[in-house]
């Protein structure tokens, strides 16, 4: 067979394989997480939050005050602790402060806050 035949073979079952693939993830909140950054965020998206100090009224602890927390920060990971067994320490930064948190299994509980000026 010669290589335009094949290479005609190659492409038709591509390209059948991509409109099928288009098919399937439509629609779907497909996301792939592959840096440390937004896995981390990810996790904390997740959880139940709680707070052991006392946040602005700005700031609220519902899905949606979570969700503008988290959106758009970035994880300091040179002051955090991620070497603990139990419950890791992240240092969220975002505009409206500094969060430290504690990720715990199943709830996120917030250490210390601390506003920007």
């Amino acid at each position: 067979m010669a290589f335009l035949h094949r290479l005609g073979y190659y492409l038709g079952g591509f390209s059948i394989g991509l409109v099928l693939l288009f098919f399937i993830f439509n629609g779907k909140r497909t996301q792939c997480h592959y840096g440390p950054q937004a896995r981390v965020i990810d996790n904390l998206g997740k959880k139940e939050w709680v707070s052991l100090v006392d946040l602005p009224s700005s700031i609220q602890l519902d899905s949606l005050g979570i969700r503008k927390i988290l959106q758009p920060a970035r994880v300091d990971f040179g002051s955090s602790d991620t070497q603990r067994d139990s419950c890791k320490i992240y240092t969220i930064k975002n505009e409206k402060g500094v969060f430290r948190l504690e990720n715990c299994s199943t709830k996120v509980t917030i250490q210390d806050y601390k506003p920007l000026p």
